[in-house]
């Protein structure tokens, strides 16, 4: 067999090619080693960032349900009756149930597509005025007569609007019964606002005490447009000018 001889600076050449060619290698499979651990840390936190995100969506869907039935029980002097189904409307006389976000007009289903659940004291979805509506808020506030409704272990509300989480069940206290949901059998005691969520517990609640519910109306009903002053008329102001000038 032949020898094939090669002069030094072919050599040299040759020994760099292979040289180069060698660290393209070690670079690629270095690069698809750290692409591969990003994939895979990414696939590993992408679903507790979904979980994250759903969580924070329905804590503002609630608050913006609870903002609503305020803004609700301004214009029309009561709070709406709780719906027995989920097609968002009021039923007459259901204190407890879903969420009536087409009568309130605003949304009602939170991210994990489950209509909120919804209570309310009786005593205040029967007023059409703000007169009686505030003097039932008074009379809850000051006992004479009794409140149909607590959270956070006693206080009285005038309503509570919940989300039953990504367990798609009303948690206790907020249901008691063990049905998994809100409505007329339950003993309309309900947790706290805030409170965490552990694994036996994961309901989203925003509740309106009555006293918050009367501060809120009564500020409403006492704001009042600054008068804008009346104008002095022409005639007065040349008098005055002249009389000025007479006693200059």
């Amino acid at each position: 067999m032949r020898k094939i001889i090669f002069s030094q600076e072919e050599e040299k050449n040759r020994k760099k090619h292979i040289s180069q060619g060698g660290f393209t290698l070690i670079e690629l499979a270095f690069v698809l080693v750290i692409i591969g651990l990003l994939i895979g840390l990414g696939a590993s936190m992408f679903p507790m960032l979904v979980k994250q995100n759903k969580l924070r969506e329905t804590r503002a869907l609630v608050e913006e349900s609870k903002i609503a039935l305020i803004g609700y029980a301004m214009a029309e002097n009561r709070l709406p009756y709780a719906s027995r189904n989920e097609d968002g409307l009021e039923d007459t006389g259901v204190l407890s149930g879903y969420f009536p976000y087409r009568t309130v007009g605003t949304r009602g289903k939170d991210t994990y597509l489950k209509t909120l659940y919804y209570a309310v004291d009786p005593y205040l979805c029967t007023t059409n005025n703000l007169t009686d509506f505030t003097s039932h808020l008074e009379s809850l506030i000051n006992g004479t007569h009794t409140p149909d409704l607590y959270y956070n272990g006693g206080i009285a509300a005038a309503f509570v609007i919940l989300s039953s989480g990504e367990n798609l069940v009303a948690d206790p206290p907020n249901d008691d019964n063990g049905n998994g949901r809100v409505d007329t059998s339950d003993n309309n005691q309900f947790a706290s606002p805030g409170t965490p969520i552990t694994q036996t517990y994961d309901d989203i609640l925003e509740a309106i005490s009555d006293s918050y519910l009367y501060g809120k109306l009564k500020q409403s009903s006492t704001t009042t447009k600054t008068p804008v002053p009346t104008p002095q008329p022409i005639e007065k102001v040349e008098k005055s000018k002249i009389i000025m000038e007479k006693t200059l």
